[in-house]
């Protein structure tokens, strides 16, 4: 029994170790159709008989030499292709496309969208310790220094350790921005190779694997990308939770105001649990022009609200209007009535103390 099954186990250690990473892209069996020749024998037909109408239908169109493939046997890889992956926000992909490309439609108006692209390609360079060969920045053409990877190689079934070859690339990043400035393409393309022999020899990269290669690192520019919009985003998050400080000032036009130490992107999103708070109910808002229509429903009768809420506010149950505007690094919340008359001062000053609690609340309550 125990001999049976020391002969399964040698069996299944041998017929997992001869199948490398790289054979299991290859089409299995033998390529003996490539010693095939081809056979230009017509129909021989007896003197006796008829000849039938052929119609073509099945016949092989004539390449040109120029559209004659290389690529067959050993070269073909059975493996999916890769695809572009367009995983950040604003992203997409021409379904179709035979190149390494990506396009970008600008969802963020903080910086030009040019700008943003190639900061992020920069920053996974950085990261990942990949030079820059050169950097073409008014004609948006990026070319790395030489970038090495390795492939693991086929061994005998007996050997427990792996081996690999080594191949280095450069890449030709180029950026196509619309005259707009609103959407982007982003190319990658592989413009030198050194194969394992070390010899630089572009054309022992076959197309297939050219591609594989330009997807691959493009990929990891898209993920470098969107792991940076998700960790910005997250910190946004927490930092719109925890609060912002708040100060009584007068905004761009003279009236007096609640100035945010925050941004206006942050503090927006911020001043809407505020108000939701203080028992205000948003009826409309525009955050582009910045203003919002609020009405004010009074102090909230609740069991609850009366043992852990905030005062009453000296305001009259009405609708109002609050305008917010950027100012540098702070943001400005100005009261008005609604024909758009700013509060008086009294009033502004006494509803701040409640409004300047709640903006500095840590993970407000709603």
């Amino acid at each position: 029994m125990k001999k049976q099954i020391f002969i399964v186990i040698q069996s299944i250690i041998f017929v997992s170790a001869c199948s490398s990473p790289g054979e299991r892209e290859l089409a299995s069996g033998g390529y003996e159709y490539l010693d095939v020749k081809e056979t230009k024998e017509e129909l021989n037909v007896p003197k006796d008989l008829a000849e039938p109408n052929l119609s073509g239908i099945y016949a092989l169109p004539t390449l040109k030499n120029e559209n004659k493939s290389e690529l067959m046997g050993e070269e073909i890889t059975i493996s999916s292709p890769r695809l572009v992956l367009p995983l950040v926000a604003g992203t997409h992909v021409e379904e179709g496309s035979q190149t390494a490309q990506i396009n970008f439609d600008q969802i963020n108006d903080s910086k030009p969208l040019n700008t943003t692209i190639w900061d992020k390609v920069l920053s996974y360079l950085e990261k990942n310790d990949i030079g820059v060969d050169s950097f073409d920045r008014e004609n948006n053409i990026l070319i790395t220094d030489w970038v090495i990877s390795q492939t693991e190689t086929s061994s005998s079934w007996y050997e427990f350790s792996d081996k690999y070859v080594e191949h280095a690339k450069k890449f030709k990043l180029a950026l196509d921005i619309a005259p707009h400035g609103r959407t982007a393409s982003l190319t990658n393309e592989v413009v030198e190779y050194i194969n394992d022999s070390g010899e630089s020899n572009m054309a022992s990269l076959n197309p297939i694997n050219k591609r594989n290669n330009e997807v691959n690192f493009l990929n990891y520019i898209i993920a470098e990308y969107d792991f940076d919009v998700r960790l910005a985003q997250t910190q946004r998050i927490n930092m719109i939770r925890e609060g912002f400080k708040s100060s009584l000032g007068f905004n761009a036009d003279g009236d007096s105001a609640y100035m945010i130490d925050a941004k206006y992107n942050n503090a927006w999103p911020r001043l809407l649990l505020v108000l939701r708070k203080m028992n205000f109910d948003v009826i409309d808002l525009d955050q582009s022009s910045g203003i919002m229509f609020v009405v004010y429903n009074g102090e909230d009768e609740g069991f609850f609200t009366r043992l852990f809420g905030t005062d009453a506010l000296p305001l009259e149950q009405d609708t109002y209007r609050i305008f917010v505007s950027r100012a540098g690094a702070k943001t400005s919340v100005t009261l008005k009535d609604d024909e758009s008359v700013t509060l008086d001062l009294d009033t502004v000053t006494g509803i701040f103390p409640t409004f300047k609690e709640l903006m500095a609340s840590d993970n407000l309550d709603i």
